[in-house]
């Protein structure tokens, strides 16, 4: 299968939802009726017993090497619920994509203007959700008919304030009932999603500020100003992850890491310990299954945020268990990584790719548990391949990472990496991306060159890729088109700091 997350048996868990062998099906697969339907949001999901580490499954991790490597499955629609799509992984399971643009590029079914920013979409059972922006005053959710991308209704929080590169930053998290969203200002907040009313909200830099620390009184020294909470230089940016009845995000205060609640009253479940500062620290979280054990993981610098990348120090890698929010295992990457931004992707029952620029190129991690302790070892670390922004994709036994000539890569562009890190091909020099997104559908590659907003399609059957079409489809004035794209029922949704557009992808 082709995004490996989609294979279930009684030994092997879902990646992005955890499930005991006894499990049913879970709500959104019955809702729809098609096989390998996402369980973000689905609450029929069985929790695994807290405290209880189960032993590593050999049989399951067979299983799910050969769920990589499977091939296509008929065409279905899937939705594309949050930030990487269903699994959060850039990769849909869909089929029935054109192999072949009019010169003209694919057909624009419908395009909305948007304000300014970088908030890709959500799209689930048949409405588009985006995360807009107000000028300099205030966050904007807008709801749209994927079929004609009329605007259905629209909610408005006042967050004035302005940010450099200002605009919209995350892409909302959707469920059955409900619609999580993240300002760039840090409003979050939970609404009904059948009638787009708040159920409740949070800010995630004022709620978790420290009497010891956060004091009344103006800060008096630079280590004083430090110490406290503060909203990232560029904003709040990342996305709420689901895991069962809890929604999960990052502060990341001196003292608080990450944070779970309730999803349906906002309640506080638990809050994690120090996983690093969020002064330049853009991860979203991320769940996986490592070494058989579900847990949360998280990637943030330390760092005084006006230190030079080559001096600043290693990011922390952290591990959260995602029903108590105890510290399952911390690590270190090798290089300096001033700026986190590309999430962690994993390639293997216990392996862990991390990629960044910054200094930090790529990063392999094994992470084992041995006597009933974590240990991780790095296989792997070396900085000619750089994703700056966007995320690794896994697909059919290949890493796929949109590298950047600008970040120190020797191996740029669209870059093909083996499970061990090993070099296979690049799109670089000649055909740069600039750190705009990618997303693989149906043995395609789609690529958008993030200063020109020209999208690229290519055939991954063929090593290196054969390039199938391109063609313009944003005006990128801010030559920045780095939005998160979206993809679902056939429609590619891109957008740029004017746009949103719905491209037509189905084979005719």
């Amino acid at each position: 299968m082709d995004c490996f997350h989609r294979h279930r048996d009684s030994s092997l868990d879902f990646i992005g939802q955890t499930l005991t062998s006894d499990a049913g099906l879970p709500r959104a697969l019955s809702r729809t009726a098609r096989p390998g339907a996402s369980l973000v949001g689905t609450r029929s999901a069985r929790w695994y017993k807290p405290g209880v580490q189960r032993p590593f499954n050999f049989l399951g991790a067979i299983l799910w090497l050969l769920a990589a490597a499977s091939s296509p499955r008929p065409l279905q629609a899937e939705d594309w619920p949050r930030l990487g799509g269903p699994a959060g992984r850039g990769c849909s399971s869909e089929t029935g994509v054109a192999r072949a643009w009019p010169d003209e590029g694919p057909a624009v079914l419908w395009s909305v203007a948007v304000g300014s920013g970088f908030a890709g979409p959500a799209v689930f059972d048949g409405r588009v959700y985006l995360l807009d922006r107000e000028a300099d005053r205030a966050d904007v959710l807008r709801c749209f008919d994927l079929e004609n991308g009329r605007e259905l209704w629209r909610e408005v929080t006042d967050a004035p304030g302005k940010l450099e590169y200002d605009g919209s930053r995350n892409v909302p998290t959707v469920t059955d009932d409900a619609i999580f969203t993240v300002g760039p200002f840090g409003h979050f907040r939970c609404y009904d999603r059948a009638t787009h009313a708040l159920r409740w909200s949070h800010h995630l830099v004022d709620d978790f500020k420290d009497p010891e620390i956060d004091r009344i009184e103006e800060p008096q020294t630079r280590a004083d100003t430090l110490a406290r909470a503060q909203l990232p230089r560029w904003g709040m940016t990342q996305a709420p992850l689901i895991v069962n009845d809890l929604v999960i995000v990052a502060p990341q205060t001196q003292r608080i890491g990450l944070v779970a609640f309730d999803r349906a009253t906002g309640v506080i479940r638990w809050q994690s310990g120090y996983i690093g500062r969020n002064w330049y620290s853009h991860v979203s979280p991320t769940f996986m299954t490592l070494d058989g054990v579900p847990q949360v993981i998280m990637l943030a610098q330390p760092s005084d945020p006006e230190k030079s990348p080559a001096k600043a120090p290693p990011a922390i890698v952290s591990s959260v268990d995602p029903a108590n929010g105890r510290i399952l295992w911390t690590a270190q990457t090798p290089q300096p990584h001033k700026i986190p931004i590309a999430q962690p992707l994993q390639i293997g029952p216990d392996r862990l790719f991390i990629t960044g620029g910054y200094t930090q190129g790529c990063l392999l991690l094994r992470v084992r548990r041995a006597a009933g302790e974590w240990q991780t070892e790095v296989l792997r670390s070396d900085n000619s391949v750089a994703g700056h922004i966007q995320a690794p994709v896994l697909y059919r036994d290949r890493v796929y990472v949109m590298s950047t000539r600008s970040q120190g890569a020797d191996k740029s562009g669209l870059v093909c990496l083996a499970p061990d890190g090993n070099y296979l091909w690049q799109t670089g020099p000649e055909l740069q991306f600039h750190d705009g997104p990618l997303l693989i559908v149906d043995g395609l590659a789609l690529a958008m060159q993030g200063r020109i907003g020209e999208l690229h399609l290519f055939d991954l059957a063929t090593s290196p890729a054969n390039l199938l079409a391109k063609a313009r489809a944003l005006a990128a004035k801010n030559r920045m088109a780095w939005a998160p794209m979206a993809f679902s029922r056939g429609r590619l949704f891109v957008r740029d700091d004017q746009d949103l557009k719905c491209l037509d992808l189905r084979r005719r």
